[in-house]
């Protein structure tokens, strides 16, 4: 039964995250409109930013769909922090499962100059049993949104979960380098739903890019190849 909740968790982050970043000093950027994430209590808090215009704004979060485990609602609380990037200030609200307080805001009504403001998505402190679920965060009002990073998402290091590579970094010309010595290339298959090919000493790989995860494989969204870093 874990298994088969651990796999709808994955799908369901393969299907609605448009993405969200481990950093807190590299934050990923919203954009128009409402952006989506998966909260996961084994993944860790996640990191986004807008810039807040001279005037009126709002930021809204919604709770849009808690996990719920085998077959009964968790008691969910998600915890939202809102600071500016000199930490000047913060302000924390949360959401959480409960069908009345699933949907927070922070308003700010006389904004004097342009600032860059950081949201974290905090998920449960919670180890044994994982937690969490979809959430939306939508910024309007006099705000402005930073261009996403066009560059490949599977650049980064890795903790390998396969053979004894250790320390893993796919690099941006397409080498992939181990700790243990190992190397290897990868390929882009499809790059809009992150499918990659990946070789390392003829070994061979079909994985997808789950941001938060890192690469598992494409047959199986529950099994991590290679673990995404958190720093």
């Amino acid at each position: 039964m874990r298994r088969v909740v651990v796999l709808a968790l994955l799908l369901a982050a393969t299907g609605m995250v448009s993405a969200q970043s481990l950093k807190p000093e590299s934050p990923y950027a919203m954009s128009t409109g409402i952006n989506k994430g998966t909260a996961d209590s084994l993944v860790g808090t996640q990191y986004w930013y807008f810039y807040a215009l001279p005037g009126s704004n709002k930021l809204t979060v919604r709770f849009a769909n808690p996990t719920a485990l085998y077959g009964a609602q968790m008691n969910t609380v998600l915890t939202i922090n809102l600071y500016d990037e000199k930490r000047s200030f913060k302000i924390t609200k949360t959401v959480t499962s409960n069908k009345t307080q699933r949907e927070t805001t922070f308003t700010a009504d006389n904004v004097k100059a342009k600032m860059k403001i950081i949201v974290s998505v905090v998920p449960p402190n919670q180890n044994l049993v994982r937690m969490g679920g979809d959430y939306e965060i939508e910024a309007t009002g006099s705000v402005q949104f930073a261009e996403a990073s066009k560059s490949e998402p599977i650049v980064r290091t890795y903790d390998s979960k396969v053979n004894s590579y250790g320390a893993t970094k796919f690099l941006a010309d397409g080498t992939v380098v181990a700790s243990d010595g190992s190397r290897g290339i990868w390929k882009t298959f499809d790059a809009e739903n992150r499918i990659y090919t990946v070789e390392i000493e003829g070994f061979k790989f079909s994985l997808q890019y789950l941001p938060g995860y890192g690469l598992v494989k494409t047959s199986d969204p529950s099994a991590i190849v290679f673990q995404e870093l958190r720093r």
